[in-house]
């Protein structure tokens, strides 16, 4: 605990230096606090040392008593002394001694941990956008195939009620043919009776007959405008397949990976999404994420196995467990339970914009 104290301040801060280093290289692993504004610098320069600092916020002079690695922390000696009762007039005599590069450092160091605290805030918000926005698009997804079930099913429906009907017709026809045979009708009648009869069979062969698939003849390159057939959905096209087949599109601010069979060219003016289906939707993030961030790992388990129950039951494809980088534990502890669970078909850490090895994404089957 503050390491190179009880001496002269530069001499102590050299001497703690190369304490640390040689600590190092034994191989010890060294929790050291301390003021020295040098050991910062070096800990963020030397390999197998990393700053880490409690965040205090500035603006309410008062501790958060939040940890963070990875980050160095200033003392926030003055801000503490003008808390604590110390006037102006006297706080400004002290700066007048103050070391200028030693200011600067704890100036920069400020700001570092105020900048730092905006850009989690805002990767907060994106992690929360981007779960939202996943929970909006698997949602999407579900709608379309369940769409195209349902028109699956009524298609094969008329098709079989209309095979059967036909079926009927053919042997009321049949019998009547057998009718006018035996009553020795003209041969003519017979004749355009079994005509229409056999017309009737072929439109009931085109009817039930099953369609191949539709191959698309038209060709798409990245920045075109497309729309999903049989949708109101479009938007433009910023990657495709190697082979061509598959496209992925941009549709405001959700990405989608589509067939290009199921595209077809619009104009850019036309692009928009189509949000009908999911007006009522209103996703909930503790449905997609579960923070476990500080908890036990013997504790934790329980929890994530019920979160991946419950999510699967709900049908949600993709969840997120947040459990943080620290030591490891908590994240080995999640990839053991999701690696055993047999609803979960795949497992991988969020991009590193997104929280990168902090947060592990599972898809479900």
């Amino acid at each position: 605990d503050e390491i190179g104290t009880g001496t002269d301040p530069t001499e102590g801060a050299a001497l703690a230096a190369a304490m640390l280093i040689k600590l190092k290289e034994k191989g010890a692993i060294v929790f050291a606090s301390t003021h020295h504004g040098s050991l910062k610098i070096i800990a963020n320069e030397l390999e197998g040392f990393e700053n880490s600092a409690m965040e205090f916020d500035n603006l309410n002079l008062k501790p958060t008593y939040i940890f963070k690695q990875g980050v160095p922390g200033s003392s926030y000696a003055f801000e503490i002394a003008k808390r604590i009762g110390f006037d102006n007039n006297f706080l400004s005599l002290a700066e007048n001694y103050l070391d200028g590069d030693k200011h600067k450092l704890e100036n920069f160091l400020v700001q570092i941990e105020s900048k730092s605290k905006d850009l989690e805030d805002k990767l907060r918000k994106a992690e929360l956008e981007s779960a939202r926005l996943s929970g909006l698009t698997n949602l999407y997804k579900k709608n379309v195939q369940k769409l195209e079930d349902d028109k699956r099913d009524i298609l094969k429906k008329a098709k079989d009620d209309a095979a059967e009907y036909l079926k009927d017709m053919n042997r009321k026809f049949e019998q009547l043919v057998r009718e006018i045979k035996e009553s020795n009708a003209n041969q003519e009648v017979i004749k355009q009776t079994r005509k229409e009869i056999h017309h009737l069979n072929e439109k009931n062969e085109e009817l039930v007959k099953e369609k191949e698939p539709v191959i698309s003849n038209e060709e798409f390159i990245l920045g075109d405008a497309v729309a999903i057939k049989n949708t109101n959905t479009s938007g433009e096209i910023v990657e495709l397949t190697k082979d061509g087949k598959t496209a992925v599109i941009k549709i405001g601010t959700i990405k989608m990976k589509v067939p290009v069979v199921n595209l077809e060219h619009t104009k850019k003016e036309k692009i928009k999404i189509n949000y009908e289906p999911l007006s009522n939707y209103q996703p909930s993030n503790q449905q997609l994420r579960l923070d476990i961030r500080g908890a036990k790992p013997e504790e934790v388990e329980f929890d994530i196995i019920r979160f991946i129950d419950d999510a699967y039951t709900s049908n949600v494809e993709r969840i997120e467990i947040l459990h943080g980088k620290g030591t490891g534990v908590l994240k080995k502890t999640v990839h053991q339970i999701l690696k055993k669970h047999e609803k979960v078909s795949s497992f991988y850490f969020a991009p590193v914009e997104f929280g990168g090895e902090g947060i592990t994404i599972a898809e479900l089957k």
